[in-house]
């Protein structure tokens, strides 16, 4: 394995970013939806238009689309969770894409035969 010096800075700097993300801060893969709903009550505000708005977290289990019911106490953690996520797959991207540029600036030159082995 070669030294992370042959790394550009901020192909680093992602990788240190992205290391602390995982190992300190909470994330989840997902988005957040306010929605407004009515709950049918008779005598509730909601039936003379004033909804109830909620927040949902819209999270992907295999092809399906869930939608997580999040309560008030619990909306600023997952609103940072959701957070770290975002910066921690933006983080992804920018370390694939270098390694994507150093694959093809590699596939360019031609590869080193292998050396044959020496018997004992």
């Amino acid at each position: 394995m070669r030294h992370r010096s042959f790394l550009s800075a901020k192909e680093r700097a992602a990788r240190s970013r992205l290391a602390q993300l995982l190992h300190s801060s909470p994330l989840l893969r997902g988005s957040l939806v306010r929605m407004a709903r009515t709950c049918g009550k008779p005598g509730c505000k909601c039936l003379r238009g004033e909804k109830h708005v909620s927040l949902y977290l819209a999270i992907r289990q295999g092809s399906r689309r869930t939608l997580v019911y999040v309560p008030p106490p619990w909306e600023a953690l997952i609103r940072g969770c959701v957070k770290t996520w975002k910066e921690a797959d933006g983080l992804i991207d920018e370390v694939s894409r270098a390694q994507l540029e150093r694959f093809l600036k590699a596939k360019r030159v031609p590869a080193p035969k292998p050396q044959p082995r020496r018997s004992r």
